[in-house]
């Protein structure tokens, strides 16, 4: 059976301007973590909803799945007709950027995204909505510098 997917590199999009009105809180996310921004990742459009489940064994309630420098994501007119694109390519663009800056279980980086980004518990899928009430439950604020300090892979960087 053959896929009939499209590719872009993140690094394009972004040059397109598909994230502008999100590229500054991606940018301030990484500032907080301070991590460079990395955008140099596969994504990979289905072009239906079928498809996207066939490739990810993901229920159509995920939007994208982040792997090992690669987005797989719905189709984007669909994902843009329930207005969350943006919001799903900064998410799995997160994903990638911690991913390749800390050692973190996956609980953990799903949770610190979607608190980072100020996910609504009510609006998320259970397996994202327990991985914030877990992340919320166990990780105070304050402690967040000091639990990427000890999953951390490389030297901090430091913004200018």
């Amino acid at each position: 059976m053959a896929w009939t997917v499209k590719t872009w590199q993140a690094n394009d999009l972004i040059e397109r301007g598909l994230l502008k009105s999100k590229l500054v809180e991606l940018k301030r996310i990484c500032e907080v973590l301070k991590i460079e921004p990395s955008f140099e990742v596969l994504i990979v459009e289905c072009e239906t909803l079928e498809e996207f489940h066939r490739i990810t064994n993901r229920p159509y309630s995920i939007g994208a799945v982040y792997s090992k420098g690669v987005i797989v994501t719905q189709p984007f007119a669909v994902l843009r007709s329930k207005g969350v694109l943006e919001e799903v390519l900064v998410h799995e663009l997160l994903h990638h950027v911690i991913s390749i800056n800390f050692d973190l279980p996956g609980w953990i980086q799903e949770g610190l995204i979607l608190y980072l980004t100020g996910a609504q518990i009510e609006k998320l899928p259970f397996h994202h909505r327990e991985c914030l009430l877990r992340f919320m439950r166990e990780v105070d604020h304050e402690e967040i510098d000091d639990l990427l300090a000890r999953y951390r892979r490389i030297p901090c960087f430091e913004p200018h």
